[in-house]
């Protein structure tokens, strides 16, 4: 099939290649969506003077104010206006004749300048000026007939709610339709584009989360498993963690593509035992990218000079990367392009993710959708054969109930380290045990986890009369899981 490249970033990715050829497009949604901005972008990067544009306004808003704001813009090129994009206004005609002038003026325009491209905003302004839903019906289908005798590509812009459109004469001769939503928090506007119909052709299913900048829209893909199982080959090459007494414990290190969670109480010392697989497999030619939302990358390097790492040498060298992202503006489509773009900048074979709970938050309260994102990436660092750290936080401290955060996170990993507090003697100490390691033996002992600067974390010798950090104290039978 012929397509349409939309040239709008991420949209032709969701429609798996473009419009198909000379389709009639019907873009919908409520007030302050996006709409407009949609339907002008895909027109300015593809008129030119051979593939003219007509853009047509009704009563819905005045030609004036659709111009100003579209020059806003970067795509808004002014140098194609009376060049490649033509504007009409038929407001009067159709506020004049129960929408039939309006419908002759824009039968008339078609004709003469024979466009590639159409776009009318609003087509619900005929609903609103006519008398009936047959005069509605008629005129729609009439312009629908002349259009699929040209080669025309036509958007029709309207205003409507996500459960609206489904009903109306406009969805039934479309074949395409886009269906643009603004939704509205304490903290975060998401918008989201669903593609809700594309006749003869495939697409990303979904709802997928768009930002609007000066450059105009940019979507970013539902991150997805690929639709057929990608082949690799599971590797028994060990993969080092530089820990003294971890790599003991691991049997020779994690196996290399393997994704491990590794869980524990707030301060425990996730995230330097994060720190220290990454840097130490850096320091051995591995690159590796730190992904990070709760500490700036101002933090972890200071972190990591405390331990001894030059690490201005190691980000110099090209292997190390570090990302940082606020988790209160986060949106995990956008910034899973992000990551992928950081690893393979670097070709990374170590990455860390500090922390995944934190990815949660950019779901914006959706569960699955989060849960779908965490098995997809997983999925992929395991395709590229990367070694992956996720960390994740206790839910409690201290003989409280210990649930991992992540709502099942803990099957989609390879291995799972517990870091806990526990209490020795009267004193405070830290444990570490490793409780799965699929496809590898590995130590079942609970044992001290010492942090100390310079010389980094280490695991110590088995901690005999530590309350069980499986068992939480007054429970006699539920684990972590």
């Amino acid at each position: 099939m012929q397509r349409l490249l939309t040239k709008v970033p991420g949209l032709d990715e969701i429609l798996q290649g473009g419009l198909p050829l000379y389709s009639t497009v019907l873009i919908c949604g409520g007030p302050g969506s996006g709409k407009t901005v949609l339907a002008h972008q895909i027109v300015f990067r593809n008129a030119s003077p051979s593939r003219k544009a007509i853009f047509v306004s009704t009563i819905s808003e005045p030609l004036a104010r659709i111009l100003l704001y579209g020059q806003q813009f970067e795509f808004f090129d002014p140098n194609l206006i009376g060049e490649a994009v033509y504007y009409e206004d038929i407001g009067p005609d159709l506020l004049g004749g129960n929408g039939t002038r309006g419908i002759e003026r824009l039968e008339a325009l078609l004709l003469e300048q024979r466009p590639a491209f159409l776009v009318i905003d609003s087509i619900r302004a005929l609903s609103a000026v006519s008398d009936s839903l047959a005069t509605v019906r008629r005129i729609l289908y009439r312009l629908s007939a002349l259009v699929a005798t040209l080669p025309c590509h036509t958007f029709l812009v309207g205003e409507y709610a996500v459960d609206e459109f489904a009903s109306t004469v406009e969805a039934s001769i479309a074949d395409a339709i886009f269906v643009l939503d603004r939704r509205l928090s304490s903290t975060y506007d998401q918008r989201t584009l669903r593609v809700a119909k594309l006749r003869g052709s495939d697409y990303l299913p979904g709802e997928h989360t768009f930002r609007i900048s000066s450059q105009g829209i940019t979507l970013f893909p539902r991150f997805v498993t690929p639709p057929t199982v990608t082949t690799y080959t599971p590797l028994r090459e060990r993969v080092p963690s530089g820990i003294s007494g971890l790599d003991e414990m691991l049997k020779g290190g994690f196996l290399r593509g393997s994704t491990t969670l590794v869980a524990g109480d707030p301060g425990i010392g996730k995230t330097v035992t994060a720190l220290h697989f990454l840097l130490n497999g850096v320091r051995q030619g591995e690159p590796g990218v730190y992904i990070s939302f709760q500490e700036d990358p101002n933090q972890l390097l200071q972190i990591a000079r405390n331990f001894g790492f030059d690490v201005d040498s190691l980000l110099q060298s090209g292997r190390l990367s570090l990302l940082y992202a606020s988790p209160v503006e986060l949106d995990i489509d956008e910034h899973a392009q992000k990551m992928l773009a950081a690893i393979q900048a670097i070709q990374a074979r170590r990455v860390v993710i500090d922390s995944i709970g934190d990815l949660e938050a950019g779901a914006h309260g959706d569960p699955n959708r989060y849960l779908h994102f965490v098995y997809s990436l997983v999925q992929w660092l395991k395709s590229h054969q990367i070694t992956a750290l996720m960390t994740a936080e206790m839910s409690a401290l201290f003989g409280g109930e210990l649930t991992l955060t992540g709502r099942g996170i803990s099957h989609v990993a390879d291995a799972l380290i517990l870091m806990h507090y526990t209490e020795v003697e009267g004193e405070i100490r830290r444990a570490l045990a490793v409780l799965a390691m699929r496809g590898s033996d590995h130590s079942k002992e609970v044992r001290e986890y010492l942090i100390r600067e310079p010389q980094g974390p280490q695991v110590g010798a088995p901690l005999q009369s530590a309350f069980s950090i499986l068992l939480p104290t007054q429970r006699k039978e539920q684990s972590i899981f």
